[in-house]
């Protein structure tokens, strides 16, 4: 099948859906009207909505002190989803795809015909056209579903950017009932050129934890800073061996980026502070090195405060795990994208990225691959990075997508 061709007759609808989410975009959590968009379109398709919202998200904090650890689990409000079927005529496996939904907290400084219409939210990492390629797949497998073994699941997630909607969703059974045998993502990528794709086998992208350090002293006067403990010079002095830690308490063969963002602490020039807070992000790939830095972390801590006489309170919010792709599922994506955009066109990571992606939760429950689509073209302004205010796409792009994510599906079925 000549699927590009095929899919050239869903262009103009496929835009209109992709405008309508870059118009109206909502944050994690809160994307409630993008579900109901999303349910009307499926149910116009004669789609099955099997499923709409999820269960809360849970947040996991491991909290360390001086002399203690203790974990804590905190529930978050009930999150929007939807969950779309399509059954073949035949009976076969099932497979799934995923779109993210939620947009970013940033003010859209693009000159368009379909900006935000909300501000200071903005669909500035692609979410509004995975969303319209999936209804695109979604539109044209709808028509081929006498043709077809097996089954299709359309995942439409919400919370990627912040809590992460991959986990509850997957703990609601949203790979069962019937069970997926393989799943598929992708993500819109300006440092490709429209027309390209990238590709990854094994690790692609990093796990992430954020850090919230609270550093204790004691306040007095500046004049007499004996009298005190200053919060400020043992934060300083922890920063320093936090990443020493990177780099000499772990191979160098081993990614690992520990990062810190912001640092809050004192009220008063002439006073020494009794409280600084730090915050910032560790991202690794391999569990055990994870694991092992946050022990580091947390014996420089230990270390550092109590020979300046202060103390701490170190908290670990775990975010996620570490995207793997399945290498045989990726090499039967590479093959069939071949017969769509041509060898030439798909090009390998030379190494994961540290940046992180929730579909890593469904890579450990079920056999899939995660790609890149391009959607650079300077000729058009889209070359902009992800979560920029001036993000946007090349939306040529999006036959692309939605012909890849359609044959992989049909030959994978048939």
């Amino acid at each position: 099948m000549n699927f590009l061709k095929e899919i050239n007759l869903l262009r103009d609808r496929i835009i209109k859906y992709r405008r309508h989410f870059h118009m109206y975009p909502e944050v994690s959590n809160k994307e409630y009207e993008t579900a109901d968009f999303i349910v009307s379109e499926l149910e116009k398709m004669g789609v099955k909505v099997v499923k709409r919202g999820t269960r809360p998200q849970e947040i996991v904090k491991e909290i360390y002190t001086n002399n203690d650890k203790k974990t804590i689990t905190l529930q978050g409000e009930p999150l929007p989803g939807v969950v779309g079927l399509i059954e073949g005529k035949y009976s076969g496996k099932t497979v799934a795809i995923r779109a993210d939904m939620d947009a970013l907290a940033v003010d859209e400084k693009n000159n368009v015909t379909y900006n935000s219409k909300k501000q200071g939210v903005m669909h500035a990492c692609g979410h509004d056209a995975h969303m319209a390629m999936a209804l695109g797949v979604a539109a044209y497998l709808s028509k081929q579903k006498d043709q077809m073994k097996g089954n299709v699941k359309f995942i439409f997630q919400p919370a990627e950017e912040y809590v992460g909607g991959a986990v509850p969703m997957i703990r609601d059974g949203v790979l069962e009932n019937p069970r997926v045998d393989a799943i598929f993502g992708l993500h819109m990528d300006p440092g490709y050129k429209t027309g390209e794709i990238g590709i990854s086998y094994g690790e692609t992208m990093a796990s992430s934890d954020r850090l919230i350090i609270k550093i204790k002293g004691k306040s007095t006067h500046g004049a007499s800073p004996h009298q005190g403990i200053d919060a400020i010079i043992i934060a300083g002095q922890a920063l320093v061996a936090m990443q020493a830690v990177m780099s000499r308490m772990k191979s160098p063969l081993e990614s690992a980026v520990l990062s810190f963002g912001t640092i809050h602490g004192g009220e008063q020039p002439n006073s020494i502070a009794e409280e600084v807070v730090i915050r910032g992000i560790l991202r690794t790939f391999k569990p055990e090195v994870r694991e092992k830095a946050i022990e580091d972390i947390h014996k420089v801590l230990k270390g550092v405060t109590e020979a300046f006489e202060g103390s701490f309170e170190f908290t670990r919010e775990k975010s996620y795990d570490s995207l793997c792709n399945d290498k045989k599922m990726v090499e039967f994506l590479k093959e069939t994208a071949e017969d769509i955009i041509g060898e030439e066109n798909i090009k390998e990571l030379e190494k994961p990225r540290t940046i992180v992606e929730d579909f890593a939760y469904y890579l450990q429950e079920v056999p899939g691959a995660f790609m890149f689509l391009g959607t650079g073209n300077e000729e058009k302004d889209t070359c902009h990075p992800l979560h920029s205010s001036q993000f946007n796409i090349d939306e040529d792009s999006l036959e692309i997508g939605v012909a890849i994510m359609s044959a992989v599906i049909m030959k994978y079925l048939n």
